[in-house]
């Protein structure tokens, strides 16, 4: 098949998951062109993986200081350069649209009449899952956005309804010559340094803290270590913690429940979905939520116990067989789930 996939670059979560689906999609002799767009659009994390590919503008938010910027946002909702990226994309020959949240590509395939398949956590929102109350018309938009013609949705449980566990790419570990416990795992690219390291001073002692920043080496203040951003010795090091303190992203959670370690996941301010995921870690015994850099939230976050590894299984091969089986229907996708969930060790919670 010649497949378009469409790739949504803020954050890393997308680009990750999209990795191990577009590698095994050319592994099985497909031909695949890759759309990115998003706020990343320079220095994108194993592009080599995707070629070929174009990067456009998109639509997406901007954020400082752990918070949405609205008025910097503004600017990055260029609707011209939107529409113009849609309407001049050749896509002849095209077989079939897949998207991972991305706008450009499944607006692409609309306008071509091309069959378009949506992989993405954010499809999970159209489900009575955990979100804010006071958020409901971004979840209208959510599901929205990016409207694909068939959706299949990820999460780190399934909630009782058809939900992929999640897809991220494989987790190999070289442990660091660490103690098994009292370390913890600091990932906040979203906050100041200087307001997360004021955070940490203030921690409980008896903890070593690897806070993970925009350094050029290790450097450490006592038991706190400021460690530059490599996303193996992250891993290396998350596999030796006894909990990390995170936003609520998808991909970083994920990573550490399949590793089970629990997280502290604080929400981008205004970011409807981390809001949602930030509910569904303390609903699912995976850690606690925290919306301000607080001490206090860690101290009690820390007397939580231990979670237990989920070891997801490897769902972006079983996702392209049932691309390739071409049945896109509520049927087979409850196939494909439940054959999943069977593999995982999921905690019990009500059936919504």
């Amino acid at each position: 098949m010649n497949i378009l996939y469409g790739v949504q670059t803020t954050g890393n979560g997308h680009i990750g998951k999209s990795k191990n689906i577009v590698l095994e999609l050319k592994r099985r002799g497909h031909h695949v062109q890759v759309i990115f767009s998003g706020s990343q659009q320079k220095n994108l994390p194993e592009a080599e993986h995707f070629e070929p590919y174009k990067i456009f503008k998109g639509l997406t938010y901007a954020t400082e200081n752990g918070k949405i910027n609205y008025i910097k946002t503004a600017p990055r909702l260029d609707a011209f350069s939107y529409l113009r990226d849609i309407l001049t994309y050749k896509a002849k020959d095209i077989d079939l649209v897949i998207t991972d949240y991305e706008p450009v590509s499944v607006q692409v395939a609309k306008k071509n009449k091309i069959p378009s398949i949506g992989l993405s956590h954010q499809y999970a929102f159209k489900y009575d899952i955990p979100y804010p109350t006071l958020q409901v018309m971004v979840r209208t938009i959510m599901e929205y956005f990016v409207p694909a013609d068939f959706v299949v949705p990820v999460h780190w449980h399934h909630f009782g309804f058809p939900i992929l566990p999640p897809i991220f790419p494989p987790v190999h570990i070289a442990p660091p010559d660490l103690p098994a416990e009292k370390n913890v795992i600091v990932y906040l690219p979203y906050e100041r340094q200087e307001n997360v390291l004021r955070m940490l001073e203030a921690c409980p002692e008896g903890y070593d803290y690897y806070f993970f920043t925009e350094v050029g080496r290790k450097r450490s203040r006592n038991n706190i270590h400021l460690m530059p951003r490599d996303r193996q010795d992250f891993l290396n090091h998350l596999s030796q913690s006894e909990g990390a303190i995170l936003h609520a992203g998808f991909l970083a959670n994920s990573e550490a429940f399949h590793l089970g370690v629990k997280t502290l996941a604080k929400p981008i301010a205004g970011q409807a979905e981390q809001i949602a995921n930030a509910m569904a870690v303390e609903e699912l015994g995976f850690g606690k939520q925290m919306y301000n850099l607080s001490p206090q939230e860690v101290r009690e976050w820390l007397k939580l116990p231990s979670v237990r590894p989920m070891q997801y299984p490897d769902t972006a091969t079983r996702f392209v067989d049932w691309i390739e089986g071409g049945i896109f229907n509520t049927k087979s996708l409850i196939e494909m789930c439940e054959e999943q969930w069977s593999k995982v060790p999921i905690p019990h919670i009500f059936r919504r």
